[in-house]
């Protein structure tokens, strides 16, 4: 194994994670699986200059057919935990139409898993909706939290007997971002007051589906946690000494790092941009929502106040900062700052970290990557910040949604010419850390 000095991170000096420690690696549906016809994203796939590489998703890593395969792939990466999704528009092609053997495909999943000691996490939500669903306007459409958590107890009731961490919906800001301000995910819009409904109905969606989940467990006899998956990304102004930097940092911190976090904790949404929107709504029944906290890191944007910007707000990297394949910065020393900004808001609520990964076609800098961000997890451990896990983003190589198949986010690289898998020298040091828990001493 290669050996590694640490620059930012070299004043941390914890090497092993404790006893019950979860490793994990994370998926999700539409980008592994293939073949997901009837959903929102196969349409939008098929629109000229909507995918960035111009692929739709087609037979994606072809995971639907190679369960037994991966799942051996899986165990040989020592995790204790995998996170992935079940795809609504499989389960429910039209509505009311429930595909009982797609339902089985995925209770065969959560057998192979647990056959081989690995505990499911599962996302019911993962970007995608069902065709169907989003031409009654998605998160937008009144009657979505019912149909929402009428899917999830349908998917509870027959296969959610051995599972007891639910993510109700990933990245809920993502979706708000990409798909309503910058309108480069479905649906496509670019309206910064349209915001409003699908924020509400995203809301009222998990809320629902919350109470009616443990409901039925409670009926069981069964224990059970429901959370969401939150993006969370360091806002810093480009500026420190701009006020207006200044102060679009802290907008965007607080609009899109917490108004979803705070809202299920406190039963009201608040969506305040200025000159645009200013609306509080009053969800009662959201209120204490979130049994742990999902949390989804990636990089950190200096922002800048840009009248030009979607939104008016310009997101800069550092010139001198590393950056992945997508631009993105590497900034390891963020994830200990969202995880200390969560426990100083939700003080003590267990944390799930459900999405943490690198687009690194030529598996450079990925082990560099993981060891970094891991010393940071370290440490906020050690300040006796509540992490539970940590869920590598990703297992395999997938279709990273409108960039197409060109990023490369997995441990096991994918020849999509072949769906042959292979092991990333990334994921022999990842294996080798899920199996003792402790971090090698890699040189650069």
């Amino acid at each position: 194994m290669t050996s590694f000095m640490l620059s930012s991170t070299a004043s941390i000096h914890a090497a092993s994670f404790p006893k019950h420690f979860k490793w994990c690696v994370a998926t999700s549906a539409h980008q592994i699986e293939g073949h997901n016809i009837h959903s929102d994203w196969w349409e939008f796939e098929q629109r000229p200059g909507a995918i960035r590489d111009g692929h739709p998703s087609g037979a994606a890593a072809d995971h639907w057919n190679r369960l037994e395969q991966d799942t051996e792939l899986l165990a040989a990466l020592n995790v204790q935990q995998y996170r992935f999704s079940i795809e609504w528009a499989k389960i429910e092609p039209r509505p009311g139409e429930w595909n009982v053997e797609a339902l089985e495909h995925y209770r065969r999943e959560i057998e192979l898993l647990t056959e081989r000691g690995i505990e499911p996490l599962i996302t019911l939500q993962h970007f995608t909706l069902p065709k169907w669903v989003a031409d009654r306007g998605g998160f937008e459409w009144s009657g979505m939290p019912q149909a929402f958590a009428r899917y999830s107890e349908w998917v509870f009731s027959r296969i959610g007997g051995g599972v007891r961490d639910w993510i109700t919906i990933n990245e809920p800001q993502v979706v708000l971002a990409a798909g309503y301000i910058e309108g480069v995910h479905p649906p496509l819009k670019k309206d910064l007051k349209s915001v409003d409904l699908p924020a509400l109905g995203m809301i009222r969606a998990h809320a629902l589906a919350y109470h009616r989940l443990h409901e039925l467990a409670r009926s069981r006899g069964q224990e059970i946690r429901v959370g969401m998956a939150h993006h969370l990304r360091v806002y810093e102004p480009a500026s420190k000494w701009n006020p207006l930097d200044r102060f679009a940092a802290r907008l965007l911190d607080d609009l899109g790092n917490w108004s979803m976090v705070d809202a299920l904790e406190s039963g009201v949404l608040r969506i305040r941009i200025p000159f645009t929107l200013n609306v509080e709504h009053h969800v009662p029944e959201a209120r204490n929502t979130q049994d742990f906290l999902g949390v989804n890191y990636y990089s950190r944007d200096l922002i800048r106040l840009d009248l030009s910007s979607p939104g008016f707000l310009k997101r800069l990297v550092r010139k001198s900062s590393p950056r992945n394949d997508l631009g993105w910065e590497i900034h390891p020393e963020g994830l200990y700052k969202v995880l200390r900004a969560v426990n100083r808001r939700i003080p003590n609520r267990p944390i799930l970290i459900t999405e943490n990964g690198t687009a690194d076609h030529r598996d450079a800098f990925r082990s560099q990557f993981l060891v970094d961000h891991l010393k940071w997890l370290l440490r906020a451990i050690e300040d006796g910040i509540p992490v539970e896990n940590y869920c590598h983003w990703s297992f395999l190589d997938n279709y990273e949604w409108s960039e197409g198949f060109e990023p490369r986010f997995g441990l096991y690289e994918v020849n999509y010419s072949t769906q042959e898998r292979t092991l990333r020298n990334s994921g022999r040091i990842f294996s080798e850390i899920a199996r003792s828990s402790m971090l090698p001493d890699l040189k650069r």
